[in-house]
């Protein structure tokens, strides 16, 4: 009876056992069911067919792996970077262009990094209309393949320093239309092969020294529309490279003494629509490749002779629309004796300039000329008169100066600081060759020099001075000028 007792608990004992096991080995399959449940599903990015999915591509190829292009619309926020749909782009490694379009504000408040370092053969990476406010460091995680970023319109902010770094192929940023306020050194940094900088229509007023000092093959640089009220040279530096710098439509009031000449290879400089007053007499200096300089719509009143001394390849000078009164042939002729150039071109329309034989050149110059676009141009050139003293002097007039000869203290009422003037003066503008040369009165000054170096003058010599008032005065040209005033 022992032994019986002994068997049958020994068969409960086993039995026991085995439940126990079986309970164990379906308490494992629950918690593998429950695993699986939660694991990430990688799904092609080209193909996506839930209309909830925040993240729509459009391909040039929905078969798995063959994509090149992915045209991605971002549509509703909340989506994270922790999101399962970034991992889920390495189901197309051949994408080489990505673009994404933001549909909603704050949809997309991040650079997908975790999108981008899945695509090894990435060359241009567009992100439009998101809200990314800042830029982090390796924000692009230092992509050897990208070669063009396009982050346009983005409220951008702040770029953290080496927001883009290491980037070995880039070629092409673009950061416009954002609200970037300042540009910290290193933000730019280790970047051999970038070409194209463009940070057109931020707000942008502070550029620290050394900014682009890591841009050695940097050519354009576009900083128009922005808040730039002073550049200095060490600004610049590193761009020894630079073709073409834009600075339209800021803030600057003057430009100093060798402001550019880090950018020794400029061959474009824009600094239109500024409220520039003054430029020192080298500011251009060390530029002998520039060959376009446009200054239109600026406050400038004054344009000294030496400012072009240091530019002989000069072939486009704009100073249209400023506030000057005069311009002698001396400071336009870097230009127009230009050697190399093939249509030399100045432009001086829009200027209150005083009618008077200060500006015989233009006569001569137009008849002389064999480039259409100067001709043009200097046809377009008007001028001021006094209507209350609007005589044209004569040879009686000369020996009564006080009676008949314009001076310069004539225009006195003419203040530069009001629009309202500059409409009301340019408004009794006239063509300046709808004036005949033999009419143009002389100032005071010119004659009174005249007078003290050829004693008693004649008509044609008070112009001829005024025309080259320091006597460098080409000598064909000369013929041309004594021609015209018989």
């Amino acid at each position: 009876m022992e032994q019986i007792t002994k068997y049958i608990i020994i068969i409960a004992s086993l039995m026991t056992v085995k439940l126990t096991v079986t309970e164990s080995k379906n308490d494992t399959k629950v918690k593998l069911d429950r695993i699986y449940y939660h694991s990430p599903i990688f799904i092609n990015v080209c193909d996506i067919s839930d209309r909830r999915a925040k993240v729509h591509c459009y391909c040039d190829s929905n078969k798995q792996k063959s994509a090149t292009t992915a045209d991605c619309w971002v549509f509703s926020g909340g989506i994270t970077e922790d999101d399962p749909i970034w991992p889920s782009f390495s189901s197309q490694p051949q994408i080489e262009h990505l673009m994404f379009n933001v549909r909603s504000d704050d949809a997309l408040t991040f650079v997908p990094a975790k999108a981008i370092v899945r695509l090894d053969r990435l060359k241009h990476v567009s992100i439009q209309f998101g809200t990314i406010r800042r830029i982090a460091p390796y924000a692009f995680t230092n992509s050897s393949s990208i070669r063009q970023i396009i982050l346009k319109s983005n409220k951008i902010t702040t770029l953290e320093r080496h927001s883009f770094a290491q980037m070995m192929m880039l070629s092409n940023l673009s950061l416009e239309d954002n609200q970037i306020s300042e540009l910290r050194t290193d933000v730019f940094f280790n970047l051999p092969n970038l070409h194209v900088l463009h940070l057109s229509n931020n707000n942008i007023s502070l550029i620290h020294e050394g900014c682009f000092k890591h841009l050695n093959n940097l050519m354009e640089l576009r900083l128009d529309n922005n808040y730039i009220s002073v550049i200095t040279r060490e600004m610049f530096e590193g761009l020894e490279n630079l073709s073409r710098l834009n600075l339209r439509n800021n803030k600057l009031a003057m430009i100093g003494n060798l402001a550019f000449s880090e950018s020794w290879s400029l061959k474009e400089l824009l600094i239109d629509n500024n409220a520039i007053e003054y430029i020192s007499d080298r500011a251009f200096s060390g530029l002998t490749q520039l060959r376009k300089l446009t200054l239109s719509g600026n406050k400038l009143t004054t344009f000294y002779e030496d400012i072009l001394e240091d530019i002989r390849g000069l072939v486009v000078l704009d100073l249209r629309d400023n506030l000057l009164q005069t311009m002698s042939y001396e400071t336009i002729r870097p230009v127009v004796e230009n050697d190399k150039s093939v249509s030399a071109v100045v432009y001086l329309d829009g200027n209150p300039l005083n009618c008077n034989c200060r500006l015989s050149w233009v006569y001569v110059l137009r008849n002389e000329t064999k480039h259409s676009n100067l001709r043009s141009a200097l046809e377009k050139i008007s001028c001021i008169t006094d209507e209350s003293n609007d005589r044209l002097s004569s040879q009686e007039d000369i020996e009564n100066e006080n009676q008949n000869v314009l001076s310069d203290d004539t225009y006195d009422y003419y203040d530069k600081n009001e629009d309202y003037n500059a409409k009301v003066k340019t408004s009794k503008a006239k063509k300046l060759i709808d004036i005949p040369l033999e009419t143009l009165p002389c100032p005071k000054e010119i004659m009174q020099t005249i007078v003290e170096t050829y004693g008693h003058p004649v008509q044609n010599e008070i112009r001829l001075k005024a025309f080259s008032s320091v006597g460098r005065i080409a000598p064909h040209l000369i013929v041309i000028i004594m021609l015209a005033m018989f």
